[in-house]
């Protein structure tokens, strides 16, 4: 191939058709098939109860409770702690807005704390010093698919007496020292968002082992449910008003789902797959820095980032994405936000500060796809197109 780069006029690295290779997600005739069985079920919401049996057992935990997304499932895990008014609840500000806000939809107070630039995870020693008396909960979120230190954060939280959740809606699959994330916590949340790994156009799950925590997070959105709790149960009373939410999923988007827990694990191992393939070859380049996996952990991709260290190269960041994209590669900066600069907290009043290691690795991030159906000819010339590049760039 031509070493000049396309962007200066030069052959494009990257000429096979990546319709295919990134197109997601993936529904078929099983779904079609899932939907119209649905549809002619006496009771449409059983297929609800199927999926949370089916996902608990997967999941490794003692109750599943269907949402009708993700972000419902993290507000009723806050309203499931009982945060109130005042409380803390340290959170990582790289993240989606839905790690946030529903502490805000209960009078709680976000406490920002640093990731660790080596995975882009919540940082267990920064954790700590967040702490205060007001601490009453964290939700650590297992960013792209890699997860957390949770060893260390649940040894933290037990010491100082507050609950933990899991955001592990990039996370479907993925497993901590042989245990499956979002088990691992008080409460865990998932999405099934249709960019997910495991789809139901629109919906979520909560995980947990605790019965009072399944049986408040019920009585806040689900109050259909309500009557088949235990006798003994506090929230039975409620049963015909709830607490003022809706929050069960869509039948339709059970069934599929249903359907999409079959072949979650195939279709993570063929990511995965992919994405270790390119960037065993991004990372013999200069510039270009890839996220490790430890031993003990298996992660999974709901994206695929790697770092630009713009100070070994000759170009700014957007230059660089500029003569990839030039290459026909697929990339972006980082699309999310980080949530202590948006002016709705300090709107509320609420402390941000900087957080300087979250910051600087949140500018160096670079977006690439997937690749869930691709092949490794596509990734070859992935790869030739940031040779190209890398190398035209780097400063020595």
């Amino acid at each position: 191939m031509s070493q000049k780069l396309a962007i200066d006029g030069g052959t494009k690295a990257v000429t096979l058709d990546q319709t295919k290779a990134n197109r997601w997600p993936p529904l078929g005739e099983e779904e079609f098939t899932a939907v119209k069985r649905v549809m002619q079920m006496p009771d449409f919401y059983e297929e609800a109860y199927t999926l949370e049996e089916k996902f608990k057992d997967y999941i490794g935990s003692r109750y599943a409770l269907a949402h009708n997304n993700g972000t419902a499932a993290i507000h009723a895990a806050f309203f499931a702690l009982g945060i109130s008014p005042g409380d803390e609840v340290i959170t990582p500000s790289y993240t989606y807005w839905a790690t946030c806000m529903p502490i805000l939809a209960w009078g709680g107070i976000p406490v920002f704390a640093e990731v660790d630039p080596e995975t882009c995870n919540i940082d267990p020693e920064d954790i700590k010093r967040r702490i205060t008396p007001r601490t009453k909960a964290i939700i650590v979120v297992h960013l792209w698919g890699l997860p957390c230190e949770m060893n260390e954060i649940i040894k933290i939280a037990r010491r100082y007496n507050f609950k933990v959740i899991e955001d592990a809606a990039h996370a479907h699959g993925a497993e901590y020292k042989g245990k499956k994330v979002g088990a691992i916590g008080d409460i865990g949340c998932f999405s099934f968002q249709a960019s997910k790994l495991m789809v139901g156009i629109e919906a979520g799950m909560l995980v947990t082992n605790s019965q009072g925590y399944y049986e408040r997070a019920m009585a806040l959105g689900h109050y259909r449910r309500l009557n088949n709790l235990p006798s003994e149960s506090f929230y039975r009373r409620y049963y015909a008003t709830c607490f003022g939410f809706k929050y069960r999923i869509h039948p339709l988007a059970a069934g599929i789902a249903r359907v999409q827990l079959k072949h979650l694990d195939e279709r993570s191992r063929k990511r995965n797959e992919n994405i270790e393939y390119l960037d065993a070859r991004l990372d013999t380049l200069p510039g270009i820095k890839t996220f490790k996996t430890p031993s003990y952990m298996k992660r999974v991709y709901y994206q695929h980032e790697v770092v630009l260290e713009e100070e070994k190269l000759k170009v700014s960041k957007d230059r660089f994405i500029e003569a990839v994209r030039a290459e026909g590669v697929k990339a972006s900066g980082e699309r999310y936000p980080l949530q202590h600069q948006q002016p709705i907290y300090k709107e509320k009043g609420i402390p941000l500060g900087e957080l300087p290691i979250t910051e600087k690795i949140r500018d160096k991030m670079l977006s690439l796809p997937t690749f869930p159906q691709a092949n490794f000819d596509l990734l070859d010339q992935y790869a030739e197109a940031f040779r190209k590049v890398a190398t035209a760039y780097a400063k020595y």
